[in-house]
């Protein structure tokens, strides 16, 4: 438990010393290269980096490029695994800035790898795919304290020791992991001493109590929910007093409708979580679990070893803070898929009961299920890229795409970003999957194909996959497929899949003989110019 002590204390503490940090490195973490280009020095945030990584399994090695103030050799094909734009804008003029800015925005456009932009001095419009590390909080908590004039000369920086600590905590637990990492899924959290002060079943709904911290966390929560984050509860309580508390007590920013699935019984936590995988159909690897109890954390850490977890310490306020914090949180960008994510999870127990009272037709009819075929979608870049990162399951190739990368695909001649669309009586459940492949003389080579969880076991998963191969090559005018496919640790549904539809194709590339089954489902494709028809 030593472990949690030690992460609580590096997303929390507002007394972090830098002897303690420096130098310290997880020499078992995956390796970064990272590419740092810069206007003023970053040796300060990198001395500290590790010790935040570490929390997401990573390390960094950096590379520095000359101090340039007009960024006139900025090189992303350095073969790095994230870049960082280093940039104080207090050194221009206004119209300095703008250049500048233009500059940067420009120049990240065709990197094929991740751009952090850490601005300080002016404001600064970051454009997709550039990613900013926004430092208005930490400028605002630090006041005139942000800057030392004083050690300018010496750091070679303005930013104080104090400014590099928090913003090498900013990039370390925050931004880096959310450019390299798969994002989490879900957040699980506790009721007693977690999500207020107090015993449920001994103090009651009107007798525990909400501290700032507490009303901070639960803010947190909704706040991620509306991203598209499950919001999960696990507790020992009786599930009539959790109900009860949440109906009466109307002080509490998280409602019942913010929460995905209530678990609150008198079973281990460790299989609660475990309904909470197979309900929400993902991994406990993308969990977040959060408990005031050392005891339940360490059952559940023993029963499921890849469940992230989060110590709620008695001290509220530092809760709040290392939750708002915590690695694989942060979201570029909200897409509609996010905000249906949690609706479209709970509308799986309707369809499961609906599939129990009938036969597999007479199921997928009722649902009057409606499946769009996209090509090369401009407005879909940021969606596919986020869906390409996060998905373990039922992906083919693990490319994890960049914003660049699916941009440069999607406007290829020679290319095809295919995306699938899904909805049904019960909820328009957005993008589910996509495909992406390029063609070679008459072969369309599949890189990688990847589906949501959520869409997972309605019993079209031929539908969706196969289906976008059969879109992919009539749009390049292919005639043969080739599958290119690697095993890895999660994605047992997509290595059945292959087996079963497409083993040949990921041997040899050969025809693909695949039609849309009738009278069961709604397909579209309306870029390809094929009306509208059922089949």
């Amino acid at each position: 438990m030593n472990k949690l002590l030690e992460f609580h204390s590096l997303t929390s503490s507002q007394n972090l010393k830098r002897s303690d940090l420096i130098g310290r490195v997880d020499e078992q973490a995956r390796n970064l290269k990272i590419n740092v280009i810069r206007n003023h020095s970053f040796e300060l945030v990198a001395a500290t980096l590790n010790a935040f990584l570490e929390i997401s399994g990573l390390k960094a090695e950096f590379s520095y490029s000359d101090y340039d103030d007009a960024f006139a050799n900025v090189d992303f094909s350095t073969g790095a695994d994230a870049h960082i734009l280093w940039v104080d804008l207090d050194r221009y003029d206004d119209k300095g800035r703008e250049h500048i800015a233009a500059r940067l925005n420009e120049l990240s456009q065709s990197a094929a790898d991740p751009v952090i932009i850490v601005p300080i001095g002016a404001e600064f419009e970051a454009q997709e795919p550039l990613f900013k590390a926004d430092v208005t909080p930490i400028i605002t908590r630090l006041g005139d304290k942000f800057f030392d004039e004083r050690l300018a000369d010496f750091t070679g920086t303005r930013c104080s020791p104090a400014a590099c600590m928090e913003m090498s905590r900013l990039l370390g637990l925050r931004i880096i992991p959310a450019v390299i990492l798969p994002g989490l899924k879900a957040v699980v959290v506790d009721l007693d001493n977690t999500l207020y002060k107090g015993v449920l079943g001994e103090d009651g709904a009107d007798g525990v109590v909400l501290e700032p911290g507490h009303i901070a966390l639960q803010q947190k929560l909704v706040e991620l929910a509306g991203q598209g984050f499950f919001i999960c509860v696990a507790s020992k309580n009786e599930a009539e007093d959790a109900e009860h508390l949440f109906n009466s007590r109307t002080d509490f920013p998280l409602r019942p409708e913010h929460v995905t699935k209530f678990m609150v019984n008198w079973d281990s936590k460790s299989s609660n979580i475990q309904d909470l995988e197979k309900f929400l159909n993902i991994h406990h690897s993308s969990m977040l679990f959060v408990d005031d109890n050392m005891g339940e954390l360490f059952e559940v850490s023993n029963a499921l070893p890849d469940i992230k977890q989060f110590w709620a310490s008695p001290d509220s306020d530092a809760n709040a803070r290392g939750v708002s914090i915590y690695p694989g949180l942060l979201k570029s960008k909200v897409t509609a898929e996010d905000a249906a994510r949690s609706k479209d999870v709970q509308a799986n127990e309707e369809r499961r009961r609906l599939r129990e009272q009938m036969s597999p037709e007479d199921y997928l009819r009722s649902l009057e299920i409606k499946i769009s075929f996209m090509a090369n979608d401009p407005e879909q870049v940021t969606r596919v890229s986020e869906l390409s990162r996060k998905t373990n399951q039922f992906i083919f190739n693990y490319k994890r795409y960049s914003l660049a990368e699916v941009k440069a695909a999607a406007e290829s001649s020679t290319s095809c970003v295919m995306t699938v669309s899904m909805s049904d009586k019960l909820i328009d459940s957005g993008i589910i999957g996509c495909l992406v492949a390029h063609k070679h003389e008459d072969i369309l080579q599949v890189e990688d194909m990847f589906v949501s969880c959520r869409a997972l076991g309605r019993g079209l998963d031929d539908v969706v996959v196969l289906g976008a191969i059969k879109c992919a090559a009539d749009q390049l005018g292919c005639s043969k497929i080739g599958i290119e496919f690697q095993k890895g640790d999660r994605n047992g549904p997509a290595e059945d899949f292959v087996a079963k539809y497409l083993n040949e194709h990921a041997n040899v590339p050969s025809e693909l003989d695949y039609s849309f089954p009738q009278g069961i489902v709604e397909i579209s494709v309306p870029e390809l110019d094929v009306e509208e028809q059922s089949y």
